[in-house]
């Protein structure tokens, strides 16, 4: 990864090999789109902003050119593209201003509110189209568990009003490790002690926790699908404070890298994990967990 790293800041040649490779792979291996963007992230933090979002608009392009001749549909490939890089840039982008985690993770979440909030007001029928696009894929698997059409459909129209939460939630999610990534290959190549610093010292804020307890209460009581999603939004990002925290804890423990490896194994294959981890997180932000174990 390091020399992958350095050959990625070699020019803008390298660059829009690197980028753009990963992007044509991620066609065929969509988790290939990690790599395209955390190689946006490393090129944004090395060379700043303007000519990492010409390596993007660079590789849009060519993309774009691909999906016609694949498939006459160039336009498919220009939203590919920007849909995986642009979200890292913006989050790079304002690590690089700030030169704090902390801020730039919790302005994912506020993008990511805020982006939720508009899709409401102009799109009020995304429950509706979420329905009718999952409706098709989902229903012969539920019918073949036993469920019949009357309950399909209830099943599917209760998913339907969460979808686009859960999607913004998973972008929201995804692009702030992409960050951390492109960050930690940009400390392996200039300052991993600066890196290390960062991670340790990174909160999401006392603002942000309490906003997120009180909008799950709110939704809890008053069942609002609306406060819900927001609060999803906003709370996923504690996931990632709750890992921090649990790498600290594993470091501090005899056998770590063993209970390292199973707190990783919990999040993956239980997924009730994760909420336990989002505690974690938000007890982080009011006890200072870390500072306890080390």
């Amino acid at each position: 990864m390091k020399n992958l790293a350095h050959f990625t800041l070699s020019g803008r040649t390298p660059a829009f090999i690197v980028v753009f490779g990963f992007l044509l792979m991620a066609l065929v291996f969509p988790l290939s789109a990690l790599l395209s963007a955390s190689a946006i992230v490393l090129i944004t933090l090395h060379a700043g902003p303007k000519n990492a979002l010409v390596i993007a608009a660079t590789c849009s392009a060519a993309l774009a050119l691909c999906m016609f001749f694949i498939s006459q549909h160039a336009l498919l490939g220009a939203i590919t593209a920007l849909a995986q890089l642009m979200p890292s840039l913006i989050l790079a982008s304002i690590f690089y201003r700030t030169r704090s985690l902390s801020l730039s993770l919790q302005m994912a979440a506020v993008l990511g509110a805020a982006g939720f909030i508009l899709i409401v007001l102009w799109f009020p029928e995304h429950a509706q189209f979420w329905q009718k696009t999952l409706t098709p894929m989902l229903t012969p698997a539920l019918e073949a568990r036993g469920y019949g059409s009357q309950e399909s459909s209830q099943m599917l129209a209760q998913t339907a009003q969460f979808m686009t939460g859960l999607l913004l939630a998973s972008i929201v999610l995804v692009h702030s490790s992409i960050l951390l990534l492109g960050y930690w290959l940009y400390g392996r190549i200039n300052n991993r002690v600066q890196f290390s610093h960062d991670l340790r010292h990174m909160r999401l804020g006392r603002v942000l926790a309490i906003s997120c307890v009180m909008l799950g209460m709110i939704a809890i009581t008053s069942g609002s699908a609306f406060i819900g999603q927001l609060c999803a939004i906003l709370v996923i990002l504690f996931f990632l404070q709750g890992m921090i925290v649990t790498h600290a804890i594993c470091g501090r423990m005899t056998k770590g890298r063993l209970w390292l490896i199973i707190a990783y194994f919990l999040v993956i294959f239980v997924p009730q994990t994760i909420f336990v981890v989002i505690l974690l997180g938000l007890s982080e932000t009011f006890f200072k967990l870390r500072e306890r174990a080390l």
